[in-house]
């Protein structure tokens, strides 16, 4: 191969290839940080789901025990 050639080549096939792995990369980076905000965001409303959650829980307990105190009230009043 002569210089020509090599220029050819580099021209036709090296250079693009060499700019199609700096866009890649430039698009991992930015891919990765979006992916990574995106990850933090649904940990935090996975979080709040389960806290929410667990206080309805606690909160449907509550009523259900001052519903049975209720009604055995009413038991011994009627009785």
């Amino acid at each position: 191969m002569n210089a020509d050639e090599l220029i050819s080549l580099f021209t036709n096939v090296g250079f693009p290839v060499a700019i199609c792995f700096v866009l890649l990369r430039y698009l991992m980076e930015t891919m990765g940080d979006k992916l990574d905000k995106l990850d933090n965001s649904l940990n935090r409303l996975s979080k709040v789901i389960r806290e929410m959650d667990s206080k309805s829980r606690v909160k449907h307990e509550e009523v259900e025990r001052s519903g049975a105190t209720h009604k055995e009230k009413e038991n011994k009043t009627c009785s």
